[in-house]
């Protein structure tokens, strides 16, 4: 397989499986289906991207126009658009790991070298229920009730990695098992955590806590840099309208050496994005 091949290929697997493409249609048209399909899912909102176009010449595919729908209410119909989004491939795009994720199947790792976001606008606004209270300093926006949605999506999908938001979220779903547990610990005593000294034992949990945090993805992703190139950020706020411009953003890598699952990837990307624009907004009110 020649190197054009690799990229192509790698760039196939760094969303889904080949099955779908070869079934359906054309690269392009399924790099873009997947963009807004993740985006639809992660933060419950319409979203919109005019096209992605994969170069054989340069490994980078381009996706054009992103837009993202605000909550319904607010002043701004959209809360967040992108102009374009460059991902270039590292330059050994593919490496297989003995992963114990699927009855000792090799687990796909595709590496993304940069994701590039060229310029970036995204709104802020005080959710209508909190707009006249007087913590409003403190009130929640709409960039952070995306970050709670995504967060809650997220832990849902994949609990191994949110433990802490994933066990309320159970709580919650499931109210009879905190009076259980709570019982459970009236009537028997707390005993001491014992430490395992066995190398065998060690290794063989290890290997458990890696199968439990990969859980069935054969395909995973890993970025190592994403940057925002140029960033408007618009507040709004009791009528009033402040946009303050931003360059050089660094949002840092996304996945560890395993790479995040593919269908993961878009959550974890949004999330990191909405965080760092709250970050901004609250620095700057």
């Amino acid at each position: 397989m020649n190197r054009l091949a690799v990229l192509a290929f790698a760039l196939l697997l760094f969303f889904s499986t080949m099955s779908w493409y070869l079934a359906n249609g054309s690269l392009n048209d399924y790099l873009k289906s997947q963009v807004i399909l993740q985006s639809e899912y992660y933060t419950s909102e319409p979203a919109q991207l005019v096209s992605a176009h994969f170069s054989e010449t340069s490994g980078i595919t381009q996706f054009e126009s992103f837009s993202l729908k605000n909550i319904e209410g607010l002043q701004q119909s959209l809360i967040l658009t992108i102009d374009s989004i460059n991902a270039q491939l590292a330059e050994i795009p593919i490496e297989q790991l003995d992963s114990p994720s699927i009855q000792k199947k090799t687990t796909t790792l595709v590496h993304i070298k940069e994701l590039r976001l060229a310029q970036v606008n995204a709104w802020s606004e005080n959710l209508p229920s909190v707009e006249n209270s007087p913590r409003n300093k403190k009130s929640q926006t709409n960039l952070d009730l995306f970050i709670e949605r995504i967060s809650i999506v997220l832990a849902k999908d994949y609990p191994a990695l949110y433990p802490q938001l994933g066990a309320k979220i159970y709580a919650q779903q499931h109210p009879e098992r905190n009076e259980e547990l709570a019982l459970a610990g009236l009537e028997h005593k707390p005993t001491e955590a014992i430490i395992e000294t066995n190398k065998a034992i060690i290794a063989s949990n290890a290997a458990k806590q890696q199968k439990r945090l990969l859980g069935k993805a054969t395909t995973r992703v890993k970025i190592s840099s994403v940057i925002i190139e140029q960033l408007t950020l618009t507040t709004i706020k009791n009528n009033e309208t402040i946009s303050l411009p931003f360059k050089n953003i660094s949002l840092g890598n996304i996945g560890d050496e395993n790479g995040l699952a593919s269908n993961q990837l878009g959550g974890e990307l949004l999330k990191q994005l909405f965080t760092q624009l709250s970050a901004l907004d609250k620095a700057n009110r």
